[in-house]
């Protein structure tokens, strides 16, 4: 994960916008005065924090990847005005050395 996929997938109109606060949404958790553990409460108040950023990070990097693992995988189409249909191929990326 790198700044450049994480750009192209806040940009993306076809990712949700739940998917996009998810993050956002852990680091008001942490911010914010108000959580489910007081931060008064030795260890435990800092370990909810900890929690909830560490699974929002999880969900996002994953999420992430699965996004730009799909945006390099480009399908081909055929012309719909040759009379043939149109078929769907999933395309590897080619590495040349």
């Amino acid at each position: 994960m790198n700044l450049v996929q994480i750009r192209r997938y806040f940009r993306d109109e076809h990712v949700a916008g739940w998917r996009k606060m998810v993050v956002v949404g852990a680091v008001a958790y942490v911010l914010l005065p108000i959580d489910l553990v007081p931060d008064l409460v030795p260890v435990l108040g800092w370990l909810d924090d900890v929690g909830a950023l560490g699974a929002a990070l999880a969900f996002f990097a994953r999420d992430v990847g699965n996004h730009a693992a799909k945006s390099r995988s480009i399908p081909a189409v055929s012309s719909e005005e040759s009379g043939e249909g149109v078929q769907i191929v999933d395309a590897a990326p080619i590495r040349s050395r």
